[in-house]
């Protein structure tokens, strides 16, 4: 484990083998707590409201919990996510156009946006299919600047951005890639032999268990080389 107590932002990379996808992004927390939430988001496990677009937990029947936007009640509470339906986003979307011609000024204004928002959310997941595969950890680079590497490897894996992944920052390339252009963007800024970096450890032992699909060994982390799934939590 690297000793990070000097670096606390990390520009991370996470791996899903199977669906033949990484994410390059960055955090100021634990990179493993960042992990678990990444997964939960790309499971539909933390879906997306259909009227605020906000992520949490969904409940015991997959409902999207009821929660408080600007101080009221938002009716996305208590209803299917986007990932599951967008007919309460229509309905929702539907009633603002209605009442769009009584407005005048600032409020008529924040309407129209919220329209607009609702219709780019509508388009996206009308015919939403869940993502493959699960995330691993991959490799993690702790420095104070990680924001200006975060960009400037994002500019360098552009072209192979997933403009369809539920969530941002994910890319159609392998972990080398990657890899290679967020060190890329570390010599650009000539922080290559500054930074601390972290490797996945795909050491396997018979203690950690065995994988339920091949039979081979994980890792201390729960997870399968062979088969790229994770068992357990991290």
């Amino acid at each position: 484990m690297v000793d990070s107590r000097h670096h606390r932002d990390a520009v991370y990379i996470f791996e899903n083998v199977r669906a033949c996808r990484v994410k390059v992004g960055v955090t100021t927390n634990d990179v493993r707590l960042r992990l678990k939430d990444v997964d939960r988001l790309w499971s539909g496990r933390k879906p997306t409201c259909q009227i605020c677009g906000g992520r949490r937990l969904a409940d015991i029947d997959g409902l999207f919990p009821k929660h408080v936007v600007s101080g009221r009640s938002c009716p996305g509470g208590s209803e299917l996510p986007l990932e599951k339906d967008v007919s309460v986003a229509e309905s929702h979307r539907e009633s603002l156009r209605q009442t769009l011609p009584e407005l005048s000024g600032s409020e008529k204004g924040s309407a129209a946006r919220e329209i607009k928002t609702l219709e780019k959310r509508i388009e996206q997941f009308r015919n939403y299919k869940q993502p493959e595969g699960m995330w691993q950890f991959g490799v993690a680079y702790y420095t104070n600047s990680a924001g200006h590497i975060e960009s400037l490897s994002h500019e360098i894996l552009s072209e192979h951005l997933d403009k369809q992944a539920p969530l941002g920052e994910v890319f159609c390339c392998a972990l080398s890639e990657a890899t290679a252009a967020v060190e890329s963007a570390l010599s650009q800024l000539d922080l290559l032999d500054a930074v601390r970096k972290e490797t996945r450890d795909d050491t396997t032992s018979a203690e950690y268990g065995e994988c339920i699909i091949c039979g081979g060994q994980l890792t201390s982390r729960g997870s399968c080389p062979e088969c790229a799934q994770k068992f357990r939590n991290v």
